[in-house]
């Protein structure tokens, strides 16, 4: 199930990004997010560098999505999901790799 993102600011800081985003959820709802992303786990995601900072923070947030299928939580981390699902990297970049092309 994906949800629809939008990001409403991106700041850099020291070590990353922060990113204030709305969740539209499938019942119409709002929600509020602060994904943060470090400078590592972008590499991580997009070696090349090919894809901006947002395109990385979306691919993130639909994979999140589909690991808390009951809303993402309101601050979240992009490592957060590795910790829920073993292949959760893979499918972050698989989706990172798709903004690409």
């Amino acid at each position: 199930m994906r949800g629809t993102f939008e990001i409403i600011s991106e700041r850099e800081g020291t070590g990353g990004w922060t990113f204030e985003v709305q969740e539209i959820r499938h019942d119409g709802s709002l929600a509020g997010v602060r994904l943060t992303m470090s400078w590592q786990d972008y590499d991580l995601f997009c070696p090349d560098g090919s894809v901006p900072p947002e395109g990385v923070a979306l691919a993130v947030l639909e994979v999140a999505k589909e690991l808390w299928p009951e809303g993402v939580p309101s601050r979240i981390d992009a490592s957060s999901p590795r910790r829920r699902a073993a292949d959760a990297d893979r499918r972050i970049s698989e989706r990172v790799d798709l903004r690409a092309a």
